[in-house]
């Protein structure tokens, strides 16, 4: 599975779950809960998901709670579906 791969399926995942986001299910992916954090920090970067869901302190990721779709990200995902 490529990195685009993996973007594609969480924007759909968070889709779904819209509007109340996902907690720590998010996760779930056989690559590993530090590349799927590493994807949503990817995303926050890029405005797909609310800013302040994702943060790095001492190279440790650390995720708050939802997780959920801005706008920006809900188009991307019904562009992934589409």
């Amino acid at each position: 599975m490529s990195n685009q791969d993996l973007q594609e399926e969480l924007l759909t995942r968070l889709l779904h779950a819209h509007p109340q986001g996902l907690g720590k299910e998010i996760l779930d992916n056989y690559r590993g809960e530090k590349v799927v954090a590493g994807m949503l920090k990817t995303l926050q970067d890029d405005g797909l998901i609310h800013h302040g869901a994702v943060s790095i302190d001492d190279h440790q990721i650390s995720l708050s709670y939802p997780i959920k779709l801005s706008s920006a990200g809900v188009d991307a995902a019904k562009k992934v579906e589409s």
